[in-house]
């Protein structure tokens, strides 16, 4: 496929975040690339958008084929390549004759997948006139999706819902390779940008000048065993106790834009720090557990120059993936780090 856009590898400049370790945690070889690449300075991948061509564009996996040049090997993001499998697997199809932007991947509706590597393209498209008036190609949208994208001031109607097990033949489409996975982990200072204009206010929210942690008690993924104990330390501490899952998506934004200070666990919510307005904006406490060290709020903080701390706490018990695995939070470590 043709390249008709692209923006610069960009380097990221090395930046100082606090790292903070629970004298439980045992040493480790992922402690240790934590502790070497959380300051280093990175490059951001370029970020491209295809030539409008005739495509098919699988449901569900986004796999998609270009007429001219075959498979788009970014479409096979986390589906190992198995396009004729998931080919097979299609029971319609949808003719398209308006220009589209496919901007779906296999996990667009975790929050994180979906605002950095589904509506980024989209909001890029938009500010930089790609293709102007295309439609867009994603997944069935949930209800914040809905909001991301009418916040984003675009008509619901540019949107073409594509469902697993459907087939999408547009006669021009446009892939990016932003739907792809190196931009996961090593953020474009153009996709953090992008959302800039989403985050301003009209006028400060409720959450003003307020602390906040973030709860994650309405997930069985990587529990914390003394949550409840962590809240109440916190909010004698004067916390406010919220759950991301229980908010709209502009309270999402104007509690990254407007608190103070926010402690939560890595998880979807932090993909909010999109929507902070850096080094002025809210102190990030990222709490870690020891076997999951994963840095991607971590570099977004890096793009967006924010005062961040990353406190990493020992596990409780393993499961059968980190996922499942539990861990404690080092509670006297995290007061520290928010009183400091």
């Amino acid at each position: 496929m043709g390249i008709r856009t692209a923006f610069e590898p960009i380097v990221v400049p090395r930046w100082a975040p606090v790292i903070a370790v629970s004298d439980a945690v045992r040493p480790s070889e992922r402690l240790d690339i934590l502790g070497y690449r959380s300051p280093a300075k990175f490059t951001a991948p370029e970020i491209r958008f295809g030539s409008p061509e005739p495509l098919l564009t699988i449901g569900g996996s986004f796999l998609t084929v270009a007429e001219r040049s075959g498979l788009v090997p970014g479409s096979t993001y986390l589906t190992d390549g198995r396009w004729r499998d998931a080919l097979a697997a299609v029971t319609a199809f949808r003719m398209v004759e308006e220009p589209v932007l496919i901007a779906g991947n296999p996990v667009a509706d975790n929050h994180y997948h979906w605002l950095v590597q589904c509506l980024a393209p989209i909001l890029i498209a938009e500010q930089q006139g790609i293709a102007p008036g295309c439609r867009f190609l994603v997944p069935p949208l949930t209800p914040v999706q809905r909001e991301s994208v009418a916040a984003a001031g675009i008509a619901l109607e540019r949107m073409i819902e594509l469902r697993p097990g459907e087939a999408a033949l547009p006669a021009l489409g446009i892939h990016s390779n932003l739907t792809t996975g190196d931009f996961a982990f090593f953020p474009h200072p153009t996709i953090v940008a992008a959302f800039d204009r989403i985050a301003r206010p009209p006028a400060p929210s409720r959450f003003a000048g307020m602390r906040v942690y973030i709860a994650r008690l309405d997930t069985v993924k990587r529990r914390m065993v003394n949550e409840e104990e962590l809240r109440a330390r916190l909010e004698a501490l004067g916390f406010v106790t919220v759950l991301a899952s229980e908010l709209s998506l502009a309270d999402q934004i104007a509690l990254f834009r407007d608190a103070a200070q926010i402690v939560t666990q890595h998880g979807a919510a932090l993909t909010n720090i999109l929507f902070t307005p850096g080094e002025a904006g809210p102190h990030i406490v990222e709490l870690h557990q020891e076997n999951y060290l994963h840095q991607a709020f971590l570099k977004l903080g890096q793009v967006k120059r924010l005062r961040y701390t990353a406190v990493v706490s020992p596990i409780e018990a393993e499961g059968p993936d980190v996922h499942q695995s539990t861990w404690r939070a080092d509670i006297p470590l995290i007061e520290r780090a928010v009183t400091g």
